[in-house]
């Protein structure tokens, strides 16, 4: 009687075992598709972020090319500046908005480029004339 007990012992056993492993199988590929979605819904969260981003930089670009409104281009241009320290901007787009800022500050209303002054000058050299236009203009002083 002892013998016949042995199949049914070792049929039990087995059953756990392939339980216990089918269980753990399962739980690893559950956990495995949970990291898996997460981690795509970050990318996704991420990616929409960046197009956020790049529809900001745009609409920022029109805004500082505006010809209508003052307001609208220094508007413009606080965006530009908050977009190119944003973590999302890449650092060929920062460099990018830098450029255009850089850019944007040499021009005048009407386009026309506003001298910087010589590379190494110091403000207490710089003379501010308003030219009226009704006088010869001066010499100015070295």
């Amino acid at each position: 009687m002892t013998g016949e007990w042995w199949p049914a012992i070792l049929a039990f056993v087995g059953a756990a075992v392939g339980s216990g492993a089918s269980f753990y199988a399962a739980r690893r590929d559950t956990q495995a598709q949970t990291a898996a979605a997460a981690d795509d819904l970050v990318q996704r969260e991420r990616a929409s972020a960046r197009e956020e981003w790049g529809r900001r930089f745009t609409a920022a670009l029109a805004d500082i090319t505006a010809e209508d409104s003052f307001r609208r281009r220094e508007l413009g241009r606080i965006v530009l500046v908050e977009l190119a320290s944003s973590d999302l901007a890449a650092p060929e787009e920062r460099e990018l908005a830098e450029s255009v800022l850089t850019a944007d500050a040499r021009l005048d209303v009407e386009g026309d480029e506003v001298a910087l002054g010589r590379p190494g000058m110091i403000v207490d050299e710089v003379d501010v004339v308003e030219d009226d236009g009704d006088e010869a203009p001066e010499r100015s002083r070295s």
